[in-house]
């Protein structure tokens, strides 16, 4: 099984992958808790870039193309597919992913990038069972991003942030794998949430229900 999380920064992404990674192990299930960018030499480099910002800052599209930037996260995502989501995938294992190409596709696409590009660009990707949205209001996000000590060239845009969730709430209508989850709600509600979609997914694949 292979589950993404997925929403514009801020949502609490990582913090209910871990749980959700945890409850997965708690039913007896072999989990892989991984994330884009990944820690592959792509990933350290884009993870680097992203972070330090200032004079090694590419993500805001100074130094390098729109289209650059979204090949080399493509790059990343390839190794990142070959190496790890799919031999654990093939040995029985839950993959569970803070972020996949749902992310490329909304940032880039907020961005200016053409859409049917960007899907193209990441058709080699295994698509997921399931793709938990963390929806959160941009005012939101940049309110919950001031308190952290590390920003990233996407956390200090207000209004990209914006597009951004307008642009998941769009692929949601497209990604029929794509699931809603109302992240103004506390940690353990909205992990009660995710639960609730993973229970429905299991038992889909269990019993063959729909």
């Amino acid at each position: 099984m292979f589950i993404v999380l997925e929403g514009i920064d801020g949502a609490g992404k990582s913090t209910q992958a871990k749980l959700l990674a945890a409850w997965f192990e708690n039913q007896g299930y072999d989990v892989v808790l991984t994330k884009e960018p990944t820690d592959t030499a792509f990933g350290r480099l884009i993870r680097r870039l992203v972070l330090t910002g200032g004079r090694e800052g590419i993500i805001d599209g100074a130094k390098i193309s729109h289209e650059a930037e979204a090949l080399l996260f493509a790059a990343d995502r390839a190794e990142h597919v070959d190496k790890l989501i799919r031999p654990s995938i093939e040995a029985g294992k839950v993959v569970i992913s803070d972020r996949y190409f749902y992310s490329s596709l909304a940032y880039q696409w907020a961005r200016g990038l053409d859409l049917e590009w960007l899907i193209d660009l990441n058709r080699f990707a295994i698509r997921p069972d399931l793709v938990l949205l963390l929806d959160l209001p941009a005012k939101e996000s940049i309110k919950r991003l001031r308190s952290r000590k590390i920003k990233s060239e996407f956390d200090k845009i207000f209004e990209l942030q914006r597009k951004v969730r307008e642009n998941y709430l769009k692929l949601v209508r497209i990604f029929p794998e794509m699931k809603i989850v109302n992240a103004m709600e506390d940690i353990q509600t909205v992990h009660e949430q995710i639960v609730a979609l993973v229970e429905t997914l299991l038992e889909k694949k269990v019993y063959g229900t729909r």
